[in-house]
């Protein structure tokens, strides 16, 4: 056996999110179907003709006790075994079945000198005909697996290798546990090194692997066809039937430049943040152009086209709350989106007067040319915080631009009539209007779970408020930087720094919701949101005119699937122009990362170690994506 094979905080609450999207989703089928959707039952299986019952054990000898449960996940024998199959060839069928996908599981393990046997009613499977008796029904089914030793690297290496390609990082490391894995995913590496490179043709040849046993090693050369180095061509649309392929072609933006692989993947990205798409895929054709370019084939499946659904969640110090939406992804055939909503939250036993959120929006890709969108916002709500209650009208019409695979910005003109009442129930109107302009830089590796790069973004926002007479401006920026310190990316430093200017003499001259504040998810975790701001003389938050923030994390991978993270947050806001740093708030905390292939499941604890009214003595976070 030596061959490889090709959300924001919760305190003290129960979430129950998405309830309404079980009654208003559009996959839902007919009301005469529910018995068999779940969760009202499930569809009852075809009956299958001469079923041959059996009753399956699996037996482990290993020194890893953990991999008894993925054996026993990728027996077909074991997990099937509540569903007979159609007679003794069935069964033998299924028990043939198994070999590949338990040597699959021994070599992603690192275990090549394993043996697996199966055997029924104590015969093995090699030795039972098509028309044999093999005795009881039920029959025994026993799945003997002996892994053996596990095996590490020894001689490593690639042919040939472009500038910069290590096999280090990629975990293929002399002495280290031979993972079948890890070998498949670094030449993977490999050949997408080399399509970066500009060669798109670049494939995989047959590796080099020879297992000793005697050693328990295994050398493995990665041999690579880098194929001829190419410019991108022509490009061709298939899939696209309601959506114009005009669009799909400017958006994926391939200019006469040498092929990378990465803009590939930046292309198939900003396809699937149309949100039109169900699935896009963007590949090479086979062969160069006679003019030496290389076609390419942008393959798209699209989504439904209207969707439903809706929210329902309790708090015990917020109550209630619901909301419906409803979206058309494709308005018009040019991937125009309308989105409406509304929602009610804080409905509280002792209290008719809930917040809520009446929002349409309309967006259109493509306006000027096919990296510019047009968007156009009408939204009404009201917002109860512990500094303020702020109930608005607001429009806006705005313009966003991709300027290249990393930065992009966006610029919109927003008119707001807004009532709002301070924590000295001091009530005022404002007739607000602003120019937010927002720029960012954005290198990371990866957007939900980055390792390496950086992510800045710049915001500047002139306002003048017609009804109290007040012109202000807000100044943000915001900074984040990633790197890793192994060669697998298991462990991962994260900074953030940011920092914010209210341009105002008085900040009691602007209305509260455009004042500065900190606390709660996205800023410093542990404390109440909002809860971090500068108070009057009675307790009474009233929000500042310059705010910093700074939070470090550790992120290290336990397993491929699970990671743990250690954290702290600090941050102070000011009634000062500049930041003074008098009463910085810290907030520390651990949490776990479930590693998906969309992104990592975060689930954060946090303490807020200066605690004031309205903070909890613990808060804890769940969200999708590292938490910056």
């Amino acid at each position: 056996m030596s061959r490889l094979y090709g959300c924001g905080p919760i305190r003290h609450s129960l979430l129950l999110a998405l309830i309404a999207v079980l009654a208003f989703g559009p996959a839902m089928p007919a009301a005469a179907g529910l018995r068999d959707w779940w969760p009202f039952g499930k569809k009852q299986e075809e009956p299958v003709p001469d079923p041959y019952p059996y009753r399956a054990s699996l037996d482990v000898i290993s020194p890893d006790k953990r991999i008894e449960k993925k054996l026993s996940r990728a027996s077909t024998l074991i997990e099937r075994e509540e569903s007979p199959p159609s007679g003794l060839m069935g069964l033998l069928a299924r028990a043939r079945q198994d070999i590949p996908q338990l040597t699959a599981i021994l070599y992603e393990n690192a275990y090549y000198a394993g043996q697996i046997a199966i055997t029924i009613n104590g015969r093995r499977i090699e030795e039972i005909g098509p028309f044999d008796s093999i005795g009881q029904v039920p029959a025994s089914v026993r799945v003997s697996v002996v892994t053996g030793q596990a095996f590490v690297f020894g001689a490593v290496g690639a042919e040939p290798v472009p500038e910069g390609f290590s096999l280090e990082k990629l975990g293929m490391i002399r002495g280290e546990p031979a993972r079948s894995t890890v070998v498949l995913a670094a030449e993977r590496a490999l050949v997408d090194a080399w399509q970066q490179s500009g060669h798109p043709l670049a494939r995989a040849q047959p590796r080099d692997t020879v297992a000793d046993h005697r050693t328990a090693t295994l050398d493995v050369t990665l041999n690579v066809d880098p194929g001829p180095a190419a410019e991108f061509g022509r490009v061709e649309v298939s899939g696209a039937a309601g959506v114009d392929p005009n669009l799909i072609v400017g958006r994926a933006h391939f200019q006469p430049e040498p092929y990378s692989s990465k803009k590939v993947r930046n292309a198939e990205t900003r396809l699937r943040d149309l949100g039109v798409f169900e699935s896009v895929r963007i590949a090479p054709a086979d062969a160069l152009d006679p003019d030496g370019t290389i076609p390419m084939l942008i393959t798209v499946s699209e989504r439904k086209r209207h969707v439903i659904g809706g929210t329902a969640s309790y708090s015990n110090t917020d109550g209630l709350g619901a909301g419906i939406y409803w979206r058309d992804r494709n308005l018009f055939g040019g991937a125009e989106q309308l989105h409406l909503s509304a929602s009610i939250s804080k409905v509280i036993s002792d209290s008719l007067d809930p917040d809520f959120r009446v929002l349409g929006r309309f967006i259109k890709p493509g306006v000027f040319d096919p990296m510019t969108d047009f968007t156009l916002r009408a939204e009404g709500y009201r917002e109860t915080t512990e500094a303020y209650r702020v109930t608005a009208v607001e429009g806006e019409v705005g313009l966003s631009h991709i300027f290249s695979d990393t930065v992009n910005g966006s610029v919109a003109l927003e008119l707001s009539r807004s009532q709002t009442i301070d924590d000295e129930d001091v009530s005022r109107e404002h007739l607000i209007l602003a120019l937010p302009t927002r720029m960012t830089w954005d290198r990371r590796d990866n957007r939900l779970d980055p390792t390496e790069g950086f992510k800045a973004t710049a915001l500047a926002e002139p306002a003048y408020d017609f009804y109290q007479d007040k012109a202000f401006a807000t100044f943000a920026g915001d900074f984040a930087i990633y790197r890793s310190f192994t060669p697998t990316d298991r462990f991962v430093l994260a900074g953030r720094v940011a920092a914010s200017v209210l341009t105002v003499d008085d900040v009691e001259t602007v209305a509260p919701d455009k004042r500065l504040y900190l606390g709660g998810a996205g800023t410093v975790r542990g404390y109440g949101y909002q809860n971090i701001a500068p108070r009057d003389g009675d307790g009474d938050i009233i929000g500042g005119r310059s705010s910093v923030l700074v939070s470090g994390e550790a992120r290290y991978r336990v397993t491929d699937q699970i990671g743990v993270v250690a954290f702290v947050d600090a941050g102070s806001v000011s009634s000062d122009m500049f930041p003074t740093f008098d009463d910085i708030k810290v907030g520390v905390g651990a949490g776990l990362r479930y590693l998906t292939p969309v992104g990592p499941i975060r689930l954060d604890v946090a303490v807020p170690l200066q605690p004031e009214d309205g903070d909890p003595a613990a808060a804890i976070y769940i969200g999708l994506g590292q938490a910056f």
